[in-house]
């Protein structure tokens, strides 16, 4: 009866340990397909997922931290994760989200579910308690991706396309025996024909109603208090790219502790708030963000790199290097007494504070991670000198350049 009692709980922590390596990996996908969404509305809306789905493997860890387990992704079985990236051979964004979203998702949900009405109420409460707020976020994220994906499949193509897709996605989902891998197992299914893996993209998509550009335009002259504020949020609409850099990052970083992914998962999202400042603040003062160009260089020369140069590049050169424009511009406001603009500022100094805090506590982990021979500090002065001649942004090539 004992060894019975023993193994109930143990089979209730490995179902832990398979939901945060399940929120944990989705997370990843999502971040490789991000930059590869086109519409603008569900791009961000899944860069705000993949950092919920972060929050509640973080929320599962904690439990199993408390549960004694020292290593949460210690014996995960690999091939639970390899079905997950399996996810990512979709070949169009409707069908990365429709995979995600309308067959994984419910059954973890599912699962969830599960896990509250059948564990030892009062003994296991803990679990209840983390897994509660997870069972409505993820009910929240499958409402919304059917709203989304429906609006995306809008050709009896796409919506054919979708139907082969999350019949794949289901044929993984049942491989590796259920969400909670007690079913029967079986080989991973072969991939759909011609269905080749896509990621990492070299190019951020942008829809209909953008008008493409390559560079960031420069600023105009300080005389002109109007033209200032809507390049200034105009470009902070841009930043976009940057969390695309980020949650690409996500995806093709692999075998690096379960820490990096949960900041660079936050730095993400951080930036897609930032571009959502400049939408919101080009809003108030009568412009919609389709009235100006969509850059994609940023993007795509940081592409051009290994996800340790373009992470040190973006937070020791690039984020490191903005703080003075954008205390001017803090300072330009209060004295205009523009207080809208600059709140805005403010928030956005103080996230950029933490993010180059990020670049410190992970760019040595990760120029160990892709062996590279030089100091930190050549190694800085490398990117520095990548960000100089690579980048698109006039500011950020002038800022590079008066530090090297």
């Amino acid at each position: 009866m004992a060894s019975e009692l023993t193994d109930a709980i143990k089979a209730k922590i490995e179902r832990l340990k398979r939901y945060q390596a399940i929120e944990l990996h989705l997370s990843r996908v999502l971040g490789g397909w991000m930059p590869g969404i086109a519409k603008w509305e569900v791009k961000k809306q899944v860069a705000y997922h993949l950092w919920e789905n972060m929050e509640h493997s973080r929320d599962v860890r904690t439990r199993l931290w408390e549960l004694r387990v020292t290593n949460p992704d210690r014996g995960v079985d690999p091939q639970l994760i390899a079905a997950i990236e399996q996810l990512a051979l979709a070949q169009h964004d409707h069908e990365a989200i429709a995979g995600i979203y309308q067959v994984w998702k419910p059954a973890l949900l599912a699962a969830y579910e599960n896990y509250v009405a059948t564990t030892f109420e009062l003994y296991d409460y803990p679990s209840v308690m983390a897994i509660k707020p997870l069972i409505a976020r993820t009910r929240e994220q499958i409402a919304w991706s059917k709203r989304a994906v429906e609006e995306m499949a809008d050709s009896g193509e796409k919506r054919r396309q979708g139907q082969r897709w999350v019949q794949f996605a289901q044929d993984l989902l049942k491989a590796i025996g259920g969400i909670d891998g007690d079913g029967e197992k079986s080989a991973l299914p072969v991939p759909l024909p011609a269905y080749g893996m896509l990621l990492p993209f070299s190019e951020a998509k942008r829809d209909s109603r953008f008008t493409i550009a390559i560079a960031s335009p420069p600023a105009p002259e300080d005389s002109d208090p109007l033209a200032y504020l809507v390049w200034q949020f105009s470009n902070y609409v841009q930043e976009m790219q940057a969390a695309e850099t980020l949650a690409t990052t996500l995806w093709e970083v692999r075998g690096i502790e379960w820490e990096f992914y949960y900041d660079v998962a936050r730095h993400c999202w951080d930036e897609v708030r930032h571009s959502e400042l400049g939408e919101n603040r080009l809003n108030q003062i009568g412009y919609h963000i389709a009235d100006f160009p969509s850059s994609i260089g940023s993007y795509g020369w940081r592409q051009l790199f290994d996800p340790a140069i373009r992470y040190c590049a973006l937070t020791y050169i690039i984020e490191a290097g903005s703080f003075k424009l954008k205390h001017e511009s803090y300072q330009r406001y209060l004295q205009q007494n523009d207080l809208e603009s600059a709140q805005a500022i403010m928030y956005d100094i103080m996230d950029e504070t933490m993010h180059v805090r990020f670049g410190q506590k992970w760019v040595p982990d990760l120029m160990k991670h892709y062996e590279c021979q030089e100091s930190l500090d050549e190694y800085i002065e490398k990117c520095r000198q990548i960000v100089a001649t690579h980048s698109v942004a006039p500011a950020q090539r002038s800022a590079a350049q008066s530090k090297a």
